[in-house]
């Protein structure tokens, strides 16, 4: 039996770890009061059993790759349970004929990953040819089995990324997906906005639960003692710089201005990468050390904001031509950007140039990660 599972896993882990590259650089916004539209309210949507499929009882005979993938392809859109192939070389090694449908599945999922809700394949030896067993994410089905015991119900990607973070320390968490429509790269992109910079988190294979990985230490544990430590700093930081008479953009400017004034540019990210503190990638840079790359500055910012009860966001992508992240932050009702990396020593309020950009504005200089404008979109709809 050969069992072939999608490689959503590695891939997000893989991401995850890249969202700490970073980009310095300065150069002039344009100055602009546009308005970005308000985020609409959002209604969870609830799950329901897909129609039968139309079985595929033949037997298919393939003989490349590319046949087998237009087979399974039509299987993952019906959401068949069983496809026969029959191969037309008959001397074809069982071994061989599974790493051709392997390989056919991953081209599929490859140019159409909408469709990674079918996230594994059982292949064996049938009397008629090579019987494949198709494995559906119980989401897309309206969990026919049963739900996982004790799950979170999710809704929407804003409720996902909060699950994980409010389970700070728990290596798996049992989900319920109430939105068919999610999509699972969607998803897993979202899930690289939990965990604070410490924690990575990625769906299970079948999107039952959230898993948790620590980044920079061997632990979960040890990863869940530095975020505490973020927290308490963060807490004591907006104690100090934060009144209860400020209004949302007071606080944000309050918030702007601590890190662009206390927080230098480790150029240790250029002169001697091997050497730069996992620190400097997180908010614990900004909040304890004054020195960091455009991945703490940014992660500095959002911690802040969310002691200051303000929704805010990760953002990563390219800038100068380098990896490089920003955030996105509800003011006055309305989503705009913020960088504090790029104004960084800038004390007067008047000299910064990114601050408050609608999205036009900051997507002169700022360009997105791949999924990330969408991710966004979403998650302030949310």
């Amino acid at each position: 039996m050969k069992r072939i599972g999608a490689t959503a896993v590695v891939l997000t882990i893989l991401s995850a770890m890249c969202l700490s590259g970073c980009s310095q650089a300065q150069s002039n916004a344009v100055d602009s009061n546009g308005l970005s539209p308000e985020a609409p309210s959002h209604t969870p949507v609830q799950s329901e059993m897909p129609a039968s499929p139309e079985p595929m009882d033949e037997i298919y005979p393939v003989s490349t790759q590319e046949e087998a993938a237009q087979i399974l392809e039509r299987a993952y859109e019906g959401f068949v349970q069983e496809v026969t192939f029959r191969f037309t070389q008959e001397d074809l090694p069982f071994q061989e004929r599974s790493i051709l449908l392997q390989n056919a599945s991953n081209q599929v999922l490859s140019a159409r990953p909408e469709l990674k809700y079918a996230y594994a394949l059982e292949c064996t030896e049938g009397a008629e040819g090579t019987v494949c067993k198709i494995s559906y994410m119980p989401y897309k089905l309206g969990y026919p089995d049963g739900e996982p015991e004790g799950a979170v119900e999710i809704n929407t990607l804003a409720e996902l990324v909060k699950a994980a973070d409010a389970a700070l320390g728990k290596e798996e968490i049992p989900i319920v997906i109430r939105d068919p429509e999610l999509l699972v790269d969607d998803m897993q992109r979202a899930l690289q906005l939990a965990g604070y910079g410490y924690i990575l988190y990625t769906l299970n294979s079948d999107a039952t639960a959230i898993r948790a990985f620590p980044s920079d230490s061997e632990t979960v544990e040890e990863s869940v003692e530095k975020i505490r430590e973020i927290q308490s700093i963060a807490k004591e930081t907006a104690a100090t710089i934060l009144t209860d008479t400020m209004d949302d953009e007071e606080k944000l400017k309050a918030i702007y201005r601590f890190i662009v004034e206390n927080t230098t540019y480790d150029y240790r990210y250029y002169q001697d990468p091997n050497v730069l503190p996992y620190e400097s990638r997180t908010a614990f840079g900004p909040l304890q050390n004054g020195t960091a790359i455009c991945g703490g500055f940014s992660w500095a910012f959002r911690v802040l904001c969310e002691e200051a009860g303000i929704p805010c966001w990760n953002i990563t992508g390219t800038g100068a031509g380098e990896e490089h992240m920003w955030n996105c932050a509800l003011l006055d009702g309305e989503y705009r950007y913020f960088d504090t990396t790029w104004d960084a020593g800038r004390s007067d309020e008047s000299q910064w140039r990114y601050f408050g950009r609608t999205e036009e504005e900051i997507s002169q200089e700022h360009f997105w990660g791949i999924g990330q404008k969408e991710l966004i979109q979403a998650l302030t709809q949310s």
